[in-house]
């Protein structure tokens, strides 16, 4: 007897054997045993699905001799033919081949003739979308009104095509791509029918690369038998697909957690050895990071992880070793990586993602800095509460150059002295209570008593109020930033002398001032300044943090306020000593 493929060979011959469609099966069959059988039926969904499938079972269950029955007997002679293909009065067109006008007009004057010997003449169209809209409106009269010995049951995988009155005129039954348990239950027994044996992480990859379409995980599980003989292992079907081995996915994530670039060249290195597409590699490890990623963040919902038990478990654990930060930032990161791919060679962009993905600090974008607070949350232990940062006892030292703060107000730094490096930049303050959080950037109080507190702990709801007033004079006034109170004038900078010289104007000025005393209920005079560029802004005394902390936060504060990246000269500087540090490199002369 000839070879059958396995996918010809385990077709479902009856609605209980349809894999993951029970909606759909379960519907047909109480339709069948309640006699509310419809005319037409348009069935759509993913290839691979069950679509003609369960068109052939509804004509068998139709014609059976036992009939109508949601549960065809398989061995009536009509039964036999339907099954076999050789029906007379089962015919299935492929809409792509048969979809003209003048194949829609011949199959319009066959139906009026009635059936050889079966109870009804079915007419399963596949990849109905194809036909043409000539053809549609030519079978249009005949679908909305057969004879009574006619039914039709049509397939596609893009109902959107499918002109809106045939739509209309239709029962239309969705089958939804089939779940990977149910696939692999799917597998697992067609591999005992075969008299073979299959691991768990084989069958797991092999539903894996099915996605959901049980045709295409069957021809993949053809393919993977014939190579491991009698027993198929996860490393077989890894060498037939050309998928990255799961130990290397795991293997790349630890050595990203250990920052180890070294490891991470090797690895790729070992990869091209092996023969391993590294854009197939990409992908395995951008799926690999999403696992990580919905572990982290809903470890109620193992579902949403299409992986056998011990992988799942393993993938939890390793879910612990990369804050979500810097797992959403990989991913990020590797999508733009596998696009650069397709366009060149794809050795050196990989190299490239991965070595930014362990160094986070070479790269002067908030991401990255981002990325460098939460590594470093992760590792750093929290402050007790109730740290003294000022008062009448030994106040600690502050942080990036601030004068800690004793019983009465700190002084205001002299001109050129300590001004702030970008006046209109407010920088984060970091509490002893809560040391390990990036707070929300804010204005930054210089500590010149209640009334200038009031107006920067209210700044947003005065420019909140002065849009009401008008939104031009709303739109220059938020580029500032209240920097202090000089007698009853408040000082606002601005980062350039058309923002300053605009609010400064008497009307505008006047009704700031205005909004100001309605919100904050402060009388004050309304002053502004041109951001000097130089220096840091005093800043209220922070408990003591790790100097690197502290740092890596301002640089956060300042890049997520003002939307620009971090000084490229800065970056570059860093990120040469990195490379001499971790790899050993020498700097090279320009000629």
């Amino acid at each position: 007897m000839a070879y059958v493929s396995l996918y010809r060979k385990y077709r479902p011959q009856s609605f209980a054997e349809v894999v993951g469609q029970r909606h759909v099966t379960q519907t047909l069959a109480n339709a069948i045993a309640e006699d509310r059988l419809h005319h037409a039926y348009l069935f759509t969904g993913p290839r691979g699905t069950g679509k003609t499938s369960t068109a052939r079972i509804l004509a068998k269950a139709v014609n059976c001799d036992q009939g109508p029955t949601p549960d065809p007997c398989q061995v009536c002679d009509l039964c036999v033919q339907i099954t076999g293909g050789s029906s007379v009065d089962v015919i299935e067109l492929d809409m792509a081949s048969h979809g003209g006008v003048d194949d829609a007009r011949e199959l319009r004057e066959r139906a009026m003739f009635a059936p050889a010997r079966a109870r009804k003449k079915a007419y399963i169209l596949d990849e109905v979308h194809m036909a043409s809209t000539a053809a549609f409106n030519a079978l249009l009269k005949l679908i909305e009104e057969p004879p009574h010995h006619v039914m039709f049951a049509m397939a596609t995988t893009d109902p959107q095509k499918v002109l809106p009155t045939i739509l209309s005129r239709v029962q239309r039954l969705d089958l939804r791509r089939v779940g990977a348990q149910d696939v692999a239950a799917h597998v697992k027994r067609v591999v005992v029918l075969e008299g073979l044996s299959i691991d768990d992480d084989a069958v797991e990859a092999v539903v894996r690369a099915g996605d959901g379409s049980v045709r295409d995980t069957l021809s993949i599980l053809e393919q993977v038998l014939s190579f491991g003989g009698g027993h198929v292992t996860g490393d077989a079907v890894a060498q037939v697909l050309g998928h990255t081995p799961a130990e290397r996915t795991f293997e790349t994530v630890s050595l990203l957690a250990a920052r180890d670039i070294a490891g991470l060249l090797a690895l790729t290195q070992s990869l091209l050895d092996e023969g391993h597409d590294l854009r197939r590699f990409a992908l395995d490890l951008v799926q690999h990071l999403r696992d990580l990623l919905v572990l982290q963040v809903a470890p109620d919902r193992p579902d949403l992880v299409d992986a056998t038990a011990e992988r799942r478990t393993r993938l939890a654990g390793q879910a612990q070793l990369l804050p979500r930060e810097t797992l959403l930032r990989a991913v990020d990161v590797l999508a733009e990586t596998i696009a650069e791919m397709r366009r060149g060679p794809a050795r050196l962009p990989i190299e490239l993602a991965l070595a930014k993905l362990a160094l986070p600090e070479v790269i002067g974008d908030v991401a990255a800095l981002a990325d460098r607070v939460a590594r470093l949350e992760t590792a750093a232990p929290r402050p007790a509460h109730g740290v003294q940062a000022s008062g009448d006892g030994p106040a600690p030292r502050p942080a990036h150059g601030a004068q800690a703060s004793g019983d009465g107000p700190a002084p205001r730094p002299a001109d050129g002295v300590g001004a702030p490096r970008d006046a209109g930049v407010p920088h984060p303050e970091i509490t002893a209570a809560d040391a390990t959080e990036v707070p929300a950037a804010g204005p930054v109080a210089h500590v010149d008593g209640d009334v200038f507190s009031t107006v920067v702990g209210r700044w947003r709801q005065v420019l909140d109020h002065l849009k009401q007033h008008s939104v031009r004079l709303h739109a220059i006034a938020q580029a500032g930033t209240p920097m202090r109170l000089e007698g009853d004038g408040l000082v606002l900078a601005f980062p350039s002398s058309f923002h300053a010289d605009e609010v400064g104007r008497p009307d505008h000025a006047e009704a700031v001032r205005k909004v100001i005393e309605q919100v904050c209920d402060v009388a004050v005079q309304l002053r502004t300044e041109v951001a000097s560029g130089d220096g840091d802004p005093p800043a209220p005394d922070p408990a003591p943090l790790s100097q690197e902390l502290s740092q890596e936060e301002t640089e956060v504060g300042e890049a997520e306020h003002t939307g620009h990246e971090v000084d490229e000269h800065t970056a570059a500087t860093h990120a040469a000593t990195l490379l001499r540090e971790e790899l050993g490199a020498q700097p090279v002369e320009e000629r």
